[in-house]
């Protein structure tokens, strides 16, 4: 049979997979914060295809990333790789699901896909739980990684929430209101005319007994 990948290539794959991927992570993380702000500013239409580039590929290399490290604390993670770091990078991959603040969605058509990021937030939620649960009760660095945790969730939710309020649907509920018919000017004249007649005739009653109450009397 014959190997069509070389057995160096693949021991090298093994030790360096998941150092890369956190890497290249990183780096697509890196990119959007600096050259998000830049793609509507801009004409270069370079500088837009490398954020589009990176914000197509931050979310599936954080995803793969993941998947590695739970096949990893599945099995043995060996001499190079550590439970509790592993365990630490879990949520770290989370909060870049979450994505930077510069750069929600790259285009308003990406906020309908609010569904699918909402479950991508609850299988990543499981997967970091899993990983986090291989690494007790020897996690050294359990602290840091629950504060991590807490924090990717709320990134990620976030996100989510933010894609869910700028979807089509929402985003013209909340920018086409009911329309403002104005004043119903019929009624207030006839709340008026009514109010004008009531105070007439109470300033005349009001001045009938007055003349009673004064008129001349006899002794």
């Amino acid at each position: 049979m014959v190997n069509l990948i070389p057995t160096v290539i693949k021991k090298l794959w093994e030790k360096w997979n998941l150092r890369f991927f956190i890497l290249f992570s990183l780096s697509l993380q890196t990119i959007l914060i600096l050259c998000a702000p830049f793609r509507k500013r801009t004409p270069n239409i370079w500088i837009v295809f490398i954020v589009w580039t990176s914000y197509l590929l931050a979310d599936w290399a954080a995803n793969f990333a993941v998947g590695l490290i739970s096949n990893r604390q599945g099995n043995n993670p060996g001499f190079d790789y550590a439970r509790d770091l592993l365990a630490f990078w879990a949520p770290f991959l989370l909060l870049h699901l979450g994505g930077p603040d510069t750069i929600t969605a790259f285009a308003l058509e990406d906020n309908t896909l609010w569904l699918r990021h909402f479950l991508g937030l609850i299988f990543q939620v499981i997967a970091t739980v899993y990983v986090f649960g291989e690494s007790l009760p020897i996690n050294k660095l359990w602290l840091p990684t629950c504060l991590l945790f807490l924090a990717g969730i709320i990134k990620y939710a976030e996100r989510t929430r933010g894609l869910y309020g700028a979807s089509l649907d929402n985003f013209k509920e909340a920018m086409v209101k009911k329309p403002d018919p104005g004043p119903n000017y019929a009624k207030l004249m006839e709340e008026y005319s009514s109010k004008k007649r009531l105070n007439f005739q109470l300033t005349l009653n009001s001045q009938q007994n007055a003349a009673k109450n004064t008129g001349p009397r006899l002794t």
